[in-house]
């Protein structure tokens, strides 16, 4: 859980970072396939596939 923490404060920083020189950023996915899971009774149960074609841009501004 600490290591999940730290990621986030560290994505956190990044985003902070991206937002004061009003940044964009675009992700490209081909076929970009996404499995879900969830942790039930001790036991690994799917929930599903997600797949992804195309572009995503995130633009960050104050």
């Amino acid at each position: 859980m600490a290591e999940e923490q730290e990621w986030a404060n560290l994505l956190a920083e990044i985003f902070d970072k991206l937002t004061e020189k009003h940044a964009a950023i675009t992700y490209d996915f081909h076929n970009l396939e996404l499995a879900g899971k969830i942790m039930k009774d001790n036991v690994v149960v799917p929930t599903g596939t997600i797949s992804l074609s195309g572009k995503l841009t995130i633009t960050a501004t104050k």
